[in-house]
Formats: C-alpha cells, sequence, structure tokens
C-alpha cells in the first residue's frame, strides 16, 4: 500500500508541476447524518450540497502538504476562498469518489489568480466533466466503478502554434473519451460545437449529424406526443445558464429520442448545465451533461398519474444519496490506482517520480512509443541519464544540479534523446521539487514532453522561410493591421529595411509612406473584397526612393473561413519599365526612319532633276556668267538639299552602304587633313593608337563623315578652345555587354574614342542626343541629324554607340564596330575615264513612275546619244520585252507601285538572259542591302545624280552587258 499512496502523490504532485492549482482533501459524513433533499438550485454548487448533509472536515486525513491541521477550513466554501479564487462560485466542479466505510474524496480544482500580464492558462478541463449527480443504477456505477475522471490541462505561456496546436488535439481527444455523456454548445445559437462518445452512444446518433447544427434541430420533441415539453424545459434552462452565468440542474426529464428509423425512443434523463466563462466573466461554452436515468424511473413508476411530482423528488434525494455513497470508493487503493492510470493516459507525456533520497525513479508508460516503455524502464536517475544524448547530456546535468543546489522550485530543459533502434527524440523536461520542513528537497515530481514532431515542423518551417529568402521577388506578410509579419531578404535587399526594422511597423510608415493613400485603400477594398489584388503601384525604399512595383496581395484564410493575413509577393519593374522605354525609343526612331527614309526617297526624286537641270544649264550658259552663277546657285542648293537627304537615310538606316574591309587607323589618318580645317587653331587634336592594323568591315565614307560630325560637335562645346582626342581600342565583347544600348554578339570589336574636354552634356539632354532633330544649337548652326546621322551609320553597320559626359569635364563618345580580320582592299584610283560616255545608239528602256522624273531623265538619255523607250511601270515594260523590243539597258527605278524595280529586273533577265540593269533609287531596295556585290550585269545609281555621273554608270553598264538585241 504505501508504494500505492507513493504513486497517488506522485500523481498529484505531478498535476502540481504541470501549473494549476489542486487541493485534495478527505471528509467524513457525521455517524448518523441523516440525508436531507438538495434542491435543484443547491445541487450545481457542491460545497452547498455538502453543508446541506453537515458534511465535517476530517483533519486526521488531511493530505494538502501546505495545510495542518489547525488550519484547515471547515467547510468547502471557506476551502475556497483560501484557495486564491475570488467567489466560492469559481470553484467549479468537483470529482467525488465514493466506499462502502463512508468516507469520500473530494478533488476541487481551483483556477487561481495569475499574475498580471501572465499568459492565459487553459480553463481546466475540469470544467468540461462537469461532476453532476450520477445516477446510483446508471450503468457502471452501481459495481464500484469511478464515476467520473478528469484531469486538468496545464497553464502553458506563450507557446509555438504546433504545440498549441498538439495540446488542442490531446484535448479533444482527451473530451470526446470522457466516459459521461457531454455537449458543448455555442451561447449565441446553442449549436453543437463538440461532443464525447458516451453522448453519441445515449442518443444513437454519430458525430457528423450533430456537430455543427442546434440543439433543438438535432433533437426535437416527438411530434406524435402533443404534451412532450422536454424542448421547452432544456431551453429554458439553458437561457438561465446565460442569464445567470451559473450551472444549472434541472430535474429528472422525460425527452424521447429519435431513433435512426426516425421513430422516438422514451428516455428520461438528469441534465446538468454549465457555463465556461472567458476572463471577463462571459460566457464562452455551456457544457450540457446528461445521465440516462430511463431505467430507474421506470422501475419505480408511480401508481397514479398525480404521483409524478412525488416520485420526482424521491428520485433526486436518492440519486443525491446513492451518488456520495459511491464517492466513499474514492478511498480504496483499486481507485487510486485507476486514478494514476487516467492521469498517465490523459496525457502523451511521461509522468515521473524521482526519490532524491533513495533515488528511486518512477516513470509513467507514455503513449508515445518508444519513449515512454523505455523511460518506464529507467528505475534510478543514473537510467535516465544514459539515455540522454551525449552531446546534451552535461549541460543537462549540470543545470539540474544547480537547480537543486540553489533550492529552485521549478526547473526545465529541452534536450534529446537516445533510443533503441538509433532512434533520436527532443523532449521538454519539466518537473517540480518537493521541499521538507528543514527546507531540503525531498523529491523531484515532473513531465517529459516529446517535441520532436514539433521540431520536425519548425525546423520545416524554418526551410520554408529559407527557400522564401532565395526568391529574387520581395515577399511579405502583413496582418489584418497591415502590420509586417515575415520580411524576406529580397524584400531587405530591395527596400533597404531589415526584418527588424520592418517587422511589427505598418506599411503605412515604409513601402506606402510616399504612396497616395487612395490607391492602397482602393487595393485592400479589391482584396477583401475578392480575396486577391494584382496592379502596379509606387513603393518607397528606406533611402527615399521610389519605383514602380507589381504587387500581387493573396488574402490567406482561416480553416473557418475568416481572414487571417495577407502575402504579397512584389516584383520590381524598374529594369522592365527602362526596358519598356528604350524599346519605345526604338520604335519611335524606326518609325521617325520610315518616315524620313520615304521623304528622302521623294526628295531625291526632285533634287535629281533639280542637280541635272542646273547641270545642264551651267553647261547652256558658259558664256554667260550672271545666269551661270544663277545655275550655280541651283545646283549648289540641290547638293545641300542631297546632304540632307544622305543625313536623313543615314538616320533610317536606308542609306545604301558600299561595305569594305579597311584599316580603321589608315581611314582616320587620312582625314585629318579636313578635320583640322574644320577646328580653331585653340583646339589642340590628338590622334592615339592609329598604326594598329585593326580592320572592320563597313562603309568607309560613312565612318569617314561620322568621325568628322563627332569632331564638328566637339568644337562647338569648346568655345574657349581645349583638346580633342581620337583614340583607337580594341574590346572583346560579351553578349550583352555592359554599357551597351543593344546586345552585341559576342567577338572582338575596333572601338574609336572620340574624347574632348569641353563644357559636357547634362544628363536630361544625353538622354535625348541621338533622337533626330533634336540639337542644342541655334537653326542656323545644327538641323539635329548630326548624331542620329553617326547613330544610324554604326546600327546599320551591325555596331553600337555609348556616350558619357559630366559636366565641365567634357564627353567622350564610342564607336564599337565588328573587327574584320580579311586584308584591307585598297581604295580605287580616280578613274582615267571620268568623262567617258556611253556608246551612242544603244537602246535603253527607262521605267519610272514620276512623269517629272522620267522626262528629265528621257532628255539626258537623248543627250547621250541614246535611244530611248518609256514605261510608267514593271508590268508595262514586261509587256514591251515580251513584244520583241530591242533594248540594250533595263534602267528602272526601283521603288514604284506595284511590282518593284528588283523584281522587274529579275523577270527581264530570265526572258532576255545577259540583259545589262541600271536600278536607281533614293535608298536602296532592303533585300540589296546584305548583298556584296550586285549581281553581274546590274549596277545602282543613287539618287540624286547629274548627267556625268549618268554618263559614265551607262557606259560602264553597257560596256560590261553585250549585245542582246
Amino acid at each position: 500500500m504505501g508504494n500505492d499512496a507513493s504513486m497517488q502523490k506522485a500523481a498529484r504532485l505531478a498535476l502540481i508541476a504541470s501549473g494549476d492549482d489542486w487541493a485534495m482533501v478527505s471528509m467524513h459524513l457525521p455517524d448518523g447524518a441523516a440525508p436531507q433533499r438538495i434542491c435543484t438550485a443547491e445541487r450545481a454548487d457542491l460545497g452547498a450540497a455538502l453543508e446541506a448533509l453537515e458534511a465535517q472536515v476530517s483533519r486526521e486525513q488531511c493530505d494538502i502538504p501546505d495545510m495542518r491541521a489547525s488550519s484547515l477550513p471547515p467547510s468547502c466554501r471557506d476551502l475556497a476562498q483560501r484557495s486564491g479564487v475570488g467567489s466560492y462560485r469559481a470553484v467549479r466542479r468537483s470529482f467525488m469518489y465514493g466506499s462502502a466505510e463512508g468516507s469520500c474524496v473530494i478533488a476541487v480544482a481551483s483556477a487561481a489568480a495569475r499574475e498580471a500580464g501572465a499568459s492565459i492558462g487553459l480553463e481546466l478541463i475540469a470544467d468540461l466533466f462537469a461532476a453532476g449527480v450520477p445516477d446510483p443504477s446508471a450503468r457502471g456505477i452501481a459495481n464500484g466503478d469511478d464515476a467520473m475522471f478528469g484531469f486538468a490541462a496545464p497553464a502553458i505561456d506563450a507557446a509555438p502554434a504546433s504545440e498549441a496546436r498538439h495540446a488542442q488535439e490531446q484535448f479533444r481527444l482527451l473530451f470526446e473519451s470522457a466516459p459521461g455523456p457531454y455537449l458543448v454548445l455555442l451561447p449565441a445559437d446553442l449549436r453543437i460545437v463538440a461532443v464525447s462518445n458516451a453522448y453519441l452512444a445515449a442518443t444513437m446518433v454519430t458525430r457528423e449529424q450533430i456537430v455543427g447544427r442546434r440543439m433543438f434541430d438535432v433533437f426535437p420533441d416527438d411530434p406524435a406526443d402533443q404534451a412532450e415539453s422536454g424542448v421547452a424545459a432544456l431551453n429554458a434552462s439553458l437561457q438561465r445558464v446565460l442569464q445567470t452565468r451559473l450551472a444549472d440542474v434541472m430535474a429528472v426529464q422525460r425527452y424521447p429520442i429519435r431513433r435512426p428509423d426516425g421513430s422516438f425512443e422514451l428516455r428520461y434523463w438528469s441534465p446538468v448545465n454549465s457555463p465556461v466563462l472567458d476572463a471577463d466573466g462571459r460566457v464562452m461554452y455551456i457544457i450540457h451533461r446528461v445521465e440516462d436515468v430511463t431505467d430507474y424511473v421506470l422501475a419505480h413508476r408511480p401508481p397514479a398519474p398525480g404521483a409524478q411530482q412525488a416520485t420526482t423528488t424521491r428520485l433526486e434525494a436518492e440519486i443525491v444519496l446513492r451518488s456520495y455513497e459511491l464517492k466513499r470508493m474514492a478511498d480504496s487503493l483499486a481507485q487510486s490506482e485507476q486514478r494514476l492510470r487516467y492521469v498517465t493516459r490523459a496525457t502523451n507525456d511521461v509522468i515521473w517520480d524521482w526519490s532524491m533520497v533513495d533515488d528511486v525513479l518512477w516513470c509513467s508508460r507514455s503513449a508515445l512509443e518508444p519513449l515512454g516503455s523505455v523511460l518506464a524502464r529507467s528505475t534510478t536517475l543514473a537510467d535516465w541519464g544514459a539515455c540522454i544524448h551525449p552531446d546534451d547530456r552535461e549541460r543537462v546535468d549540470a543545470s539540474l544540479r544547480a537547480s537543486v543546489a540553489a533550492q529552485r522550485e521549478n526547473w526545465s530543459a529541452e534536450y534529446r534523446l537516445c533510443l533503441p533502434g538509433d532512434v533520436e527524440r527532443h523532449v521538454l523536461h519539466r518537473c517540480f521539487t518537493v521541499i521538507d520542513e528543514q527546507g531540503g528537497p525531498q523529491r523531484m515530481v515532473g513531465t517529459i514532453a516529446d517535441l520532436t514532431e514539433q521540431k520536425r515542423q519548425e525546423a520545416r518551417v524554418r526551410m520554408q522561410a529559407e527557400m522564401l529568402d532565395y526568391a529574387t521577388d520581395a515577399i511579405l506578410v502583413r496582418d489584418l493591421d497591415n502590420r509586417v509579419v515575415y520580411w524576406n531578404q529580397a524584400a531587405a535587399a530591395r527596400y533597404g529595411w531589415n526584418s527588424d526594422e520592418v517587422i511589427g511597423r505598418p506599411v503605412s510608415e515604409t513601402l506606402y509612406a510616399r504612396c497616395a493613400p487612395s490607391d492602397f485603400q482602393h487595393a485592400m477594398q479589391v482584396l477583401m473584397r475578392h480575396g486577391d489584388y494584382s496592379g502596379r503601384m509606387v513603393h518607397a525604399a528606406a533611402d527615399g526612393r521610389k519605383f514602380v512595383v507589381h504587387v500581387h496581395w493573396i488574402l490567406v484564410r482561416r480553416e473557418d473561413g475568416t481572414p487571417r493575413a495577407i502575402l504579397s509577393v512584389v516584383t520590381d519593374l524598374s529594369e522592365q519599365i527602362a526596358l519598356e522605354q528604350r524599346l519605345l525609343q526604338i520604335q519611335k526612331l524606326e518609325s521617325l526612319g520610315r518616315l524620313t527614309g520615304g521623304l528622302a526617297h521623294d526628295f531625291n526624286n526632285w533634287l535629281t532633276v533639280i542637280l541635272g537641270s542646273a547641270e545642264e544649264l551651267m553647261e547652256a550658259l558658259d558664256g554667260q556668267p550672271a545666269l551661270r552663277e544663277v545655275a550655280h546657285m541651283i545646283q549648289m542648293a540641290g547638293e545641300r538639299g542631297a546632304e540632307l537627304t544622305r543625313r536623313l537615310l543615314a538616320f533610317g538606316r536606308r542609306q545604301p552602304l558600299t561595305p569594305q574591309t579597311f584599316d580603321v587607323g589608315e581611314a582616320i589618318a587620312s582625314i585629318r587633313p579636313l578635320i583640322v580645317r574644320s577646328l580653331p587653331e585653340n583646339i589642340d587634336l590628338q590622334l592615339v593608337d592609329m598604326d594598329h592594323r585593326w580592320c572592320v568591315y563597313a562603309d568607309r565614307s560613312q565612318l569617314e563623315a561620322a568621325i568628322i560630325n563627332l569632331c564638328i560637335n566637339a568644337r562647338d562645346a569648346m568655345p574657349d578652345g581645349g583638346k580633342l582626342t581620337i583614340q583607337l581600342l580594341l574590346a572583346d565583347v560579351e553578349e550583352q555587354g555592359a554599357g551597351l544600348s543593344k546586345p552585341l554578339p559576342s567577338g572582338e570589336y575596333v572601338v574609336i574614342a572620340v574624347a574632348d574636354n569641353g563644357a559636357g552634356i547634362s544628363q536630361d539632354v544625353m538622354e535625348h542626343v541621338f533622337e533626330p532633330f533634336f540639337t542644342t544649337k541655334d537653326e542656323a548652326s545644327g538641323s539635329g541629324l548630326g548624331l542620329s546621322m553617326v547613330y544610324g551609320f554604326v546600327r546599320q553597320s551591325n555596331g553600337d554607340v555609348t556616350i558619357y559626359s559630366e559636366l565641365g569635364r567634357g564627353t567622350q563618345l564610342k564607336l564599337y564596330l565588328p573587327r574584320a580580320h580579311a586584308e584591307p582592299v585598297a581604295r580605287p584610283q580616280p578613274a582615267a575615264a571620268a568623262g567617258r560616255r556611253p556608246p551612242p545608239g544603244r537602246a535603253v528602256l527607262l521605267v519610272e513612275d514620276d512623269p517629272i522624273v522620267r522626262a528629265h531623265i528621257r532628255g539626258l538619255l537623248r543627250e547621250l546619244q541614246c535611244e530611248v523607250m518609256e514605261a510608267s511601270g514593271a508590268e508595262e515594260a514586261l509587256a514591251q520585252l515580251a513584244a520583241g523590243a530591242a533594248v540594250d539597258l533595263l534602267f528602272t527605278d526601283v521603288v514604284m507601285p506595284g511590282m518593284a524595280g528588283t523584281e522587274l529586273a529579275t523577270r527581264a533577265r530570265a526572258m532576255r538572259p545577259g540583259l545589262s540593269v541600271l536600278l536607281s533609287s533614293g535608298y536602296t531596295f532592303e533585300a540589296m542591302r546584305h548583298q556584296d556585290e550586285p549581281a553581274p550585269g546590274i549596277r545602282f545609281l543613287n539618287k540624286p545624280y547629274g548627267k556625268s555621273v549618268l554618263a559614265q554608270t551607262l557606259a560602264e553598264a553597257l560596256g560590261t552587258g553585250g549585245e542582246t538585241r
């Protein structure tokens, strides 16, 4: 018995160590005490019931460690008042066990007042296991089994959510497994939220059929019996609980239960309805507990209908008396052992008791294997210590010894246990030290909780958080008050705040500090209405920068559908917007290029007429100097117009290029005299590294014009003189080289750097320097096409241009051109036969859609003694060829309505193999831009042109074309 008593005491102390306030006191009924009837109102209060039976406290039986016989209160009411509870009503439930010897053990569970600021303690499960007054003839009780048993859940501090969920799950399992029939109701609409298995068995329903439904929808009156009043009586009792916030014990009730087949079965019940209050005294739940007393009531059915009330009163008295007789059985050793088994089964934790006097260790068997079975076999502290992980053993031993030496009442530690089969468990060890009268520690009682799954969950959460830190997008979570609760590393890098600086702060003070409040409020409204929101917003960084982002907000909900938090995924659109602006700029330049190319084509047609006519006038007015000077001015104006159209075509990338391989250094050196003549004496020109034989494949004349253009711009930037440097460099450009405006294929590039130390260019101006017609000069000094022409030429040559400038320090432009490894082509020497004319009498088929240009060219051809046939379009020309017209040369415009001149040339040569073709246009056809040389027998004459150029080109074409008549 001594060992059993020790186990009983260990269980009690384990409950004390868990943080709950328990008091156990032994009491006797006075000898010869006559049972008294307990009124219904008093039955909610066990202490009142005991006082009605004139219970006296047996001081000799007291086993409360902190009380002596002299200080023990004389009644349960006083005991409750001295236990730290504000009123006797706060002693909510008592577990009562009886025996034949006439004594009863009462375990009073009290929720003592916590210190200010302490964590919220769980409601004592004793509240859910309301003692009530069981019927002595109910199932199992008459055989001496316990009426019921309760376990008080320990008060917990702020714990991880996983630990709380684990505790809630254990609580649910414990409640559902309770031997008594219980329902948990919501006060608002009496909806069922929890039910014990015993209640389901008693009422012939399943949990799925009733949970979530209203009480009286599930358990209605028998519609066949209009006299039934069970629903009304039970509803009145529940309303009294809500009004008084006190337990309400009902008289025995007639309340038929519906069978699964829909019929009703007569039942009698003994109900008790008890409130569960929150910290403010409001009713959170109602615990509805019943006992099925049908058999007892039917066995004592009154002989006459008028005796129903008397029978009910007698039954109540008998139920109370027999209940207290049953409670006296709690003093027996068998009941103590069973109580301990229930305690250990009510939790997955290992409960242990270590006698520090004789080093005897007792451990309960936990439901979690193999933790429970291994520790249950430990008989000494050394056995338990041998299970501790070697890396944790020294730390745990030192901590425990320090706690004992300091006579601390409570001790806790987290460590790992090594179990058979290479199983490792993380545990939380908590204990309570029992001190003797002399202040020395006698024993330690505590619990060991398995934290392995919690640690795994925490590790998974940490891993998920770490994975989120690898995301390139900023990811943050905020609560419904818009305070940040999670902030990944990408967000820290993007905004400049680390997580410690933003967590807990509202986003209105950080990200949206410079955002329009209306935009944020609109987004929140959409989020709360639809559950997500996507769109562009303006965010602010820690340094005050503002940038456009794309946000995707998701409203995270709980299992019941209520909003819980807001997940935000934020993508910085700065680069995308920059690319969009660059693409828009490119598209704008392309559009302007097409526009200017088309305009230049028409200008060149008209300039062909102007320049040709001016040349003829100058020849005809050779003896009239005044008129010849007028013709010369017309010619000069035409040439300036031609230069303008060349710039327009270069910008639009429609200027026909004649690429060739040449030495860049030699080409720049050859135009040094031209550059020097364009510079004032106070500007020092330096050519650096021009002796490298680095070649490119490009149009040499266009490159020379581009360099002269850059030098003239540098000259204008140094009105007071300065230094102009042209340097050659060789760069190895990787794909999408840094600083370039477009991706370039990897390889070597010859870089021409033109730098001055002039006034420099501001940042806002530098963004527009390559735009056509943009100039900082007055209208008389510049057209705004200089740099755009350079840009067009370099891009057309598969290269790129970069610019760097600082105000007051100068400007540097770099032209990147792909390096050519072929040998340079020798520059052509001036033709000896510059004045050559075509052989007289050759037949030329002239195809031109513009009648003015066609008439002008027809006149030039006839002056050159050519026979001229005309056609206004390709179809007309093919018809003449098909008719057998004798033709030596097809002279056609390229751009015409309908069939283009290039297609006409192909079809004409198919009809007349070897036919010479001369193509002419204000800009070259797209398909011919990438050809190194025209096909044999085909030449290209660029508009505008004069009579002498036409004569020489015809002589060359007819000299190679052969006779085709």
